[in-house]
């Protein structure tokens, strides 16, 4: 039996936040952070998030 890929819940909950202040504070027009330091981490702590919400389960042990 095929195992369906499940969304993790909490971590998009979680990852639309960061997105959301990373979206702000994105200058697209010259491709700049508003603030550098502090945007690169939410980009790396977005990105992270999303793949582990995204990622395919093991299989879960069998009770």
């Amino acid at each position: 039996m095929k195992r369906k890929k499940r969304l993790d819940v909490l971590l998009l909950i979680l990852a639309a936040p960061i997105g959301f202040t990373l979206y702000k504070h994105t200058d697209f027009k010259n491709f700049t952070f508003e603030k550098p330091y502090i945007d690169t981490l939410y980009l790396i702590t977005f990105c992270a998030l999303l793949f582990f919400a995204l990622k395919k389960k093991d299989k879960e042990p069998e009770w």
